[in-house]
């Protein structure tokens, strides 16, 4: 969250049109530095936590969502990048676990460690409508390769045959 706050202070910094940030999601102690952070400036009124959201919240907020910003340093599959492409929302997600596998090549990917390749992502998907658009549809149509159909058929085809025996 640190580094995506960093990112996005710069991203302000460079002016523009630049919508609010919204932080989903149960906060923890060690939240409290950050949650502390958004509310001085520049961040304050900008960044906003909304805490736990339901999951027709969570829909919601796709469906407005202008940029999803997922620079997770230990993300397991990367559903909140599926839901996004899912609705048609551009992605700028961390290179790392197995998000570039979930994400492909219709968003931009970065290390999750460095403020500044974020801040470049998140300005050319807000920047660069055509970019924006591509990324959007080319979100969708890859989001229909992700079923339980498809993973069960992977799961078969790895899985050795057996005989049970009883």
């Amino acid at each position: 969250i640190g580094g995506l706050l960093d990112a996005y202070e710069r991203l302000l910094a460079r002016g523009g049109d630049i919508p609010q940030l919204l932080l989903a999601g149960r906060t923890t102690p060690a939240a409290a530095p950050w949650l502390a952070r958004m509310a001085r400036a520049p961040l304050a009124g900008k960044v906003r936590h909304l805490g736990y959201v339901s999951d027709a919240e969570r829909r919601s907020l796709y469906e407005r969502a202008r940029l999803l910003v997922l620079p997770s340093f230990n993300e397991g599959f990367g559903i909140p990048v599926l839901e996004a492409m899912t609705v048609g929302v551009p992605v700028v997600a961390s290179s790392r676990g197995a998000i570039p596998e979930v994400l492909g090549d219709v968003g931009i990917l970065v290390e999750p460690d460095d403020p500044e390749q974020i801040a470049d992502a998140m300005h050319t998907m807000l920047s660069d409508r055509a970019r924006a658009q591509t990324a959007a549809s080319s979100g969708i149509r890859r989001s229909f390769s992700f079923n339980w159909q498809a993973s069960a058929s992977i799961i078969d085809r790895s899985m050795p045959a057996t005989k049970i025996r009883g």
